[in-house]
């Protein structure tokens, strides 16, 4: 099944990539994360901080009721990820603001084959304080579960829109669209990605803000809405697997962990980019990679906020050795 978005020249002059991380769509989308029975490798450093978080407080209740909203998988309301916010603040003010309507539409259509809640219904009827609850509860599940994980989704976030960035000064929009993830392609004037079920979206002549998400796994994300603000939000580029094992002899001598982060720097990259590929939090590739650069196997440059990472010949010939 697909999503057909169909573009005018209009649409392509307002085609736009967003100017930072949305706050709200990393959340909605690492719901579908933490509920997923086989979560993606590279998200279990997440996994293991909200399961620590979990131990330590009572958060369960809490996260029962922002899933009743976000399932594991399929639509969710759209008010939840208000367009415009420049900030999560902006986005609680828009969201505890939504229209009593939009609220009673949006969540009926949530729960027309499922009954929902009491607190939902009060939600819907515009309960003061069931917004307080809803608001109160997203609140705790960014500040406890998702902060952690800000630094890494913003410099894989500013990566992607670099290189987006590169694209249109290349080739011009339609460059971008052609570089999208595989499971987005680009046909003037359609583009067209992996959906839930067969849809069709005309921008007629609004133009569509891009959003890349680091919790967005598979498929793309747009709105239910069709006269909202358009918008698609799609994964972060996914960098190389974590190899199953290091090298027997270069784990011997710098450990599993501290070898693969050696291996992994080909081509250089980021600290964020390294913590992808190797699986680890942004805090321990840090770490590693500052002992690998004492010991003059690698090189570490600034570069604006982001700090690069490269191999010398010494730990050049060292990764290559230990893979002949």
């Amino acid at each position: 099944m697909r999503l057909h978005i169909h573009f005018t020249a209009d649409d392509l002059a307002r085609t736009t990539v967003a100017a930072r991380p949305d706050d709200m769509w990393e959340l909605v989308n690492s719901l579908h994360i933490l509920q997923n029975p086989r979560p993606p490798a590279e998200y279990r450093p997440w996994l293991r901080h909200v399961r620590t978080r979990l131990a330590g407080r009572d958060l369960r209740a809490l996260i029962r009721y922002v899933t009743t909203l976000v399932p594991c998988r399929g639509d969710f309301p759209d008010f939840l990820t208000p367009s415009g916010a420049d900030s999560f603040s902006t986005s609680l003010d828009l969201i505890h603001t939504t229209p009593a309507a939009r609220l009673r539409d949006e969540l009926a259509t949530q729960f027309r084959r499922r009954t929902p809640p009491p607190w939902v219904r009060r939600l819907a009827d515009g309960d003061p304080c069931a917004r307080g609850e809803l608001r109160s509860a997203l609140t705790t599940y960014f500040h406890e579960l998702l902060a952690p994980q800000l630094p890494l989704i913003g410099e894989t976030f500013h990566l992607e829109r670099a290189q987006h960035s590169r694209d249109i000064l290349e080739g011009g929009v339609e460059q971008l669209l052609h570089t999208l993830p595989p499971s987005i392609r680009w046909t003037s004037p359609t583009l067209t990605a992996e959906y839930p079920r067969d849809r069709d979206l005309h921008l007629d002549g609004r133009g569509i803000t891009l959003v890349p998400s680091f919790f967005c796994t598979k498929s793309p994300v747009t709105l239910i809405n069709p006269g909202l603000p358009p918008v698609l939000v799609y994964p972060v580029a996914r960098r190389r697997p974590l190899p199953a094992t290091a090298p027997e002899g270069l784990a011997d001598l710098l450990g599993r962990t501290r070898a693969l982060v050696l291996q992994a720097l080909t081509p250089p990259c980021s600290t964020g980019e390294l913590a992808l590929r190797t699986g680890v939090s942004i805090g321990t590739a840090s770490k590693h990679a500052t002992v690998l650069r004492n010991a003059g196997l690698i090189t570490s440059t600034r570069r604006g906020c982001l700090m690069l990472h490269a191999l010398t010949p010494l730990g050049c010939e060292l990764a290559r050795r230990s893979i002949r």
